[in-house]
């Protein structure tokens, strides 16, 4: 917004604060005009429950509004007639008529609140369910890099109980904020046509509670972010704890856990403790200040009657509007907390939506991919620590290139650098000479099918985590992935076979069986390009010597990349490198690399003297 806006938007205030009656003046310094604008873009598609909202949300006002002048025209009416000494008949058929009156009212007002409250709360739904679909959109088309920094716990929490804050806002604040501004407007604008005074001592507690309400706000904003964090700890621990649960058993980690969370789970009651405090102390005393208003205005009012000044009817209708109007005094306490809840909400899934994502490509027609690959003077950092160094590589379409090395020596690394899971610091990456740059992520990566080495499986049926998307699948399809992977013979075992449910992450099937789901998912999509990283790595050695045989004739039609330990499943491969430390030290057919009698050689005697032990 503009200084000239602001300005703008400043005069239009002032002169909607000259325009209201004196006594209401005295209460718009504490009306703040922005109060929904962090919530506003959510708002925005929803005007129309809102317009109508309000409108029922005005009707039912203006009801109650009128109901106390009802009770005053009535009092006053059977006030004058007993005064006058005429029939009692007539004050009878006077009051039975205000007391119709009064039921039809309630009746219109009911039917009112009916449609007011269905536009508000279905309103606060639909914008939960906004900025539910907005959030995990934006999740999904943030980098790996992004997953990397951040606790999946956290990013539940803002997903779960922040959201829940969020909509707690909308179904009860935002409706009970437009409630007791009409109500408490509208009551002290009847007050002053009765009594001005009255009405201008009424507002006694006002400043002294906008002060306490500003001291209490900050607070409360900045225990519940610091509560919703520790929220955030907690629901990471206990997903790591279940994710992890054979660690857990297998290290004998039970009392340790339970420690470690009780002590989570008590900071975070400490947390909440502190913001009870700050209630328990904000709530009554709102209570306190409106009690000790009334008691005042119970006794001046009373005087004025007594006076003559004021009449009965007047004093009680009176007193129904101050009764209206205190309830909004004692929801200030309620309406702080509320929407402090709901902006720290806001605020921390607004942290998540300015992430920035990976780019929006234009899509283009590019030609089949042939699948030749090349790396150029490849050089690559984890947080500034070195990883990858000058690596080039040229891998002929429909060629098999295996990647052998120590643990930690950039193997996996390079694997990712492909399909653009992560970019490279410096040098480039081509496909049939196109850099990667120019290559729409959605294009590579159908083009790519990716073995990776944490085998992930999703909470459903093994069919389904073969197919996982991949529409043209036919029956036929998935069988034959199946038996590349040598995954059939596994399945004539399991009860439900291609439709048994794996469970989350796979946790119902072996680390063998998991690897080979991942492969024949990976084999099915018949891509260009296939890169296996370590992906036999769970299975024994006959089982690696047959899926090796079924997929030579896979690799055959496709260019592909081997990354493993064991030399035997690399050792047909048409080029071989060996890194170590990020450079590639060696380089040939598994023949050359033999004779040069380096790192490949050292790693083939030793496991050919493995093999030759486990033999014996």
């Amino acid at each position: 917004m503009t200084i000239q806006s602001n300005f703008d938007l400043k005069k239009r205030s002032l002169y909607l604060k000259k325009s209201w009656p004196p006594c209401v003046q005295l209460l718009m310094p504490s009306i703040h005009f922005n109060l929904f604008r962090p919530f506003s873009k959510y708002l925005r598609p929803y005007r129309k429950h809102i317009v109508f909202g309000t409108l029922f949300l005005l009707g039912t006002q203006a009801i109650a509004t009128v109901i106390p002048l009802l009770l005053k025209w009535g009092i006053d009416t059977a006030e004058e007639g007993l005064e006058s000494g005429g029939p009692l008949d007539r004050v009878e058929d006077d009051l039975v008529i205000y007391a119709l009156f009064l039921v039809g009212l309630a009746i219109l007002q009911w039917g009112l609140s009916v449609g007011m409250r269905w536009y508000m709360m279905s309103m606060s739904r639909l914008v939960e369910r906004d900025i539910r679909a907005t959030y995990v959109r934006h999740l999904i088309k943030l980098p790996l890099s992004f997953f990397q920094q951040k606790q999946i716990g956290d990013l539940l929490a803002r997903a779960t109980s922040d959201l829940e804050s969020i909509q707690r806002f909308f179904s009860h604040v935002f409706r009970m904020s437009l409630t007791a501004g009409l109500m408490f407007i509208m009551s002290l604008i009847m007050m002053c046509t009765f009594d001005w005074q009255l009405a201008l001592l009424s507002l006694a507690p006002m400043p002294v509670m906008a002060v306490t309400a500003r001291f209490v706000a900050t607070r409360v904003r900045t225990g519940y972010r610091r509560v919703q964090e520790q929220f955030a700890t907690i629901i990471a621990r206990i997903q790591e704890n279940l994710s992890g649960i054979r660690v857990v058993k297998t290290f004998a980690l039970r009392l340790s856990e339970i420690e470690h969370f009780a002590r989570l789970n008590e900071e975070y009651i400490d947390r909440n403790l502190r913001l009870v405090h700050i209630r328990s102390l904000f709530y009554p005393f709102t209570a306190l200040l409106n009690g000790i208003s009334m008691v005042i205005i119970l006794w001046l009012g009373g005087l004025r009657v007594i006076e003559g000044t004021l009449t009965l009817g007047a004093f009680v209708a009176f007193n129904a509007y101050l009764i209206r109007m205190s309830r909004p005094m004692m929801l200030v306490g309620r309406l702080v907390d509320e929407y402090q809840r709901g902006v720290a909400s806001i605020t921390r899934i607004n942290a998540i939506l300015v992430e920035k994502p990976e780019p929006e490509e234009e899509t283009h027609d590019l030609p089949a991919f042939r699948g030749e690959i090349e790396f150029r003077h490849l050089n690559f950092a984890y947080n500034e620590v070195p990883v990858l160094h000058d690596i080039n590589i040229h891998i002929p379409a429909g060629s098999t290139l295996a990647i052998v090395g120590r643990v930690g020596s950039g193997k996996t690394t390079l694997a990712r650098l492909l399909p653009r899971l992560i970019q490279a610091d410096e040098g480039q990456i081509l496909i049939d000479g196109i850099s990667l740059d120019q290559i729409p992520h959605r294009s590579i990566r159908n083009a790519i099918g990716n073995v990776p080495q944490d085998t992930f499986l999703f909470s459903d049926t093994i069919r389904e985590n073969i197919i996982l998307g991949f529409k043209p699948a036919t029956d036929a399809d998935v069988a034959q992935a199946a038996e590349v992977s040598q995954l059939t013979p596994d399945l004539a075992v399991l009860l439900d076979g291609l439709e048994t449910v794996v469970g989350e992450r796979g946790v119902t099937l072996s680390g063998g069986q998991k690897q080979r789901t991942a492969l024949a998912r990976a084999v099915i999509r018949r891509p260009r390009i296939l890169i296996l990283d370590d992906a036999m790595a769970s299975v024994d050695t006959r089982t690696e010597e047959e899926i090796l045989k079924r997929l030579r004739n896979v690799m055959a039609e496709r260019t592909t990349i081997l990354i493993a330990h064991r030399i035997s499943t690399v050792k047909d491969a048409d080029h071989i490198v060996v890194l170590d430390e990020g450079r590639i030290t060696e380089q040939g057919t598994h023949e050359k690399l033999i004779t040069l009698n380096g790192i490949y050689a050292d790693m083939y005697q030793r496991q050919h003297l493995a093999d030759e032990l486990e033999e014996l």
